[in-house]
Parts: C-alpha cells; structure tokens; sequence
C-alpha cells in the first residue's frame, strides 16, 4: 500500500465525487479511478458504492477513512516537525557509546561542540554492549553512537576513531609489575578479574582465547562488568585482569599497567551515525569528535 493510494482515497471520501477529487489531487479521473480500483483490490473489499451519478461509502470505506486520515494527519505532522527542526535547528542531540568513548573522548568533544552549539541539550546514554548502542541507533532512539566495530547495516555510517592494545592491571607490589610486558605462562596460577562475555565480548575473549590455544582455563575469581570496580578489586590484591590502555586514566594509586604480549587484536573505536538525514548539529559533533580524537594522546 502507498500513501499516494491514501491520499487519492481520502480525497474521493471527502469530495464523494471523483472529478473533484481528481483537481485536488491533480489527477485524472481514469488515474484516480485505477488508483483507487488497485486499493480496494489490495485490501479486498469495496471502498465505494459507484453509479452514474453519485458515488458513496461502504461500511468498510467509512471505517478505514478514519484510519486513514489519522495516518496522513501523522504524516504531515511528522513531516512539519522534522521541517521545523531543518528550519530551526536540532534542540536535543543524543549519544551513546562504549565506556572509553563516554570517559575519554566525549567531554572534550562536547566542550568543543558547544563553542558553536550552546544551547543544544545532549542526552547520554550509558551501555557497555556495541551492539545495544547499533540498535538504538536503526530504531532512532540515538543520533550518534561510539562502538567497537561498525555495523553492517547500509542505512548506518562510520568512521574508524583510534586503535590501542591490551594490557595487564596489576598491583605495584606484584612481581608481575616491574616486567616489561607479561605472557600467558606468567598468569597462567594467577587470580583474575574476568568480564562476561555477554557484555564484554573482545576482552573475555582475548583472556580466554590465549588461554584456550595452549588448553588451559584461567583462574577467574570474579567476573565483572565496570572497570573501576575491577581496578578497585586488583588494587586490593584479589586478582590481576586484562584491560585496554584507555582504563590508566582511571586508575587509583598502586597500580601498574604492563602489556599483554598474548594480544593477537587491538582494540578499535568507531563513531557511527545514519547515512542521511543527519541534522547540521549532528554533523557538528561527529566532525568535534574526530578533531578530538586526533588531537589525543594515545597509550
């Protein structure tokens, strides 16, 4: 069904005259005619009782016309709407994204966004699952998202931001933090702070996989899914964990942060957003986001 096949069906139903109806649409009869012929064939039933010289509804007709008319006065309110925000300009810009995204790159991009952008309200949204925050942004429930890959998905863009490698939290006073980078057969006996991998996925698997390819099982004493709790349960000596880089600027006193040689992927972060229809506000932060982005030091 079309809404152009609305619209022709509104305008008979309204008019009850298919000369009429054809001028304010800009249709001829036989266009209407056949336009509303196909409708009826559509749903299966008459829309119309037609003569000779007069033209009326069905039951069915009076019923569906108010369903109709709702859906074209949604329309065009929808459409006035997007209009006047094209017109005066986005007033509430939403973002969501990863934790590194959120902590690290987020507050100088929207200092900078806000140079020229004051009075845009910015609505944050806090999950750690990528492919949560893909969702939210083909249902239109988030303008710009920051995630781990960039999804598959034609209607969504992205951009890749930076990349960093893992490395391992620990105690400074564990052996394990005067090395200059640590292997599998150095934590293979020692107490780790694991992630789930529902909610973790690339640093559950890189623990598990370098431990996997030499048919061992870590010893994961707790599993959790914020990095500050992890960096407050190795800074009280219960384990060791395997983090990216980016959770150094986090850390409380009396941790060292070695890397990880075991790391067969990097850790990448991307900015993704619709391919079109993007208000100018929106286009603004992801290009704030980028500059930023190359602007900070990298571990």
């Amino acid at each position: 069904m079309e809404l152009r096949q609305l619209q022709c069906f509104v305008a008979v139903a309204e008019e009850l005259h298919f000369r009429k109806a054809g001028e304010r649409l800009g249709l001829s009869q036989p266009a209407l005619s056949e336009r509303i012929s196909s409708l009826e064939h559509e749903l299966g039933f008459s829309l119309f009782f037609r003569t000779t010289r007069q033209v009326s509804l069905t039951q069915a007709g009076s019923e569906f016309l108010k369903d109709a008319q709702r859906i074209l006065a949604d329309i065009e309110k929808s459409v006035s709407n997007v209009r006047h925000i094209a017109d005066s300009g986005l007033k509430s810009l939403r973002v969501s994204g990863v934790d590194e995204a959120l902590s690290l790159l987020f507050p100088p991009a929207l200092i900078e966004f806000r140079k020229h952008h004051p009075d845009v309200h910015i609505e944050l949204l806090e999950i750690s699952s990528s492919d949560y925050h893909t969702q939210e942004l083909i249902n239109h429930r988030t303008d710009v998202a920051f995630v781990r890959k960039p999804p598959d998905d034609e209607f969504l863009s992205s951009e890749f931001l930076h990349r960093q490698s893992a490395v391992v939290a620990v105690a400074d006073d564990n052996p394990l933090s005067e090395r200059k980078e640590i292997s599998v057969e150095d934590i293979k006996d020692c107490p780790l702070i694991g992630f789930p991998k529902r909610s973790r996925p690339i640093l559950h698997e890189m623990l598990w996989g370098s431990f996997r390819m030499r048919g061992w099982q870590p010893d994961i004493v707790c599993e959790v899914i914020d990095k500050s709790t992890m960096l407050q349960l190795v800074a009280h000596g219960i384990g060791i964990a395997l983090t990216p880089a980016w959770v150094q600027s986090l850390s409380p006193k009396g941790l060292k942060f070695v890397p990880y040689r075991e790391s067969v992927q990097e850790i990448d972060l991307y900015i993704s957003y619709r391919t079109a229809g993007n208000a100018k506000e929106v286009l603004a932060f992801i290009d704030a986001v980028k500059r930023v982005s190359e602007e900070t030091s990298r571990f």
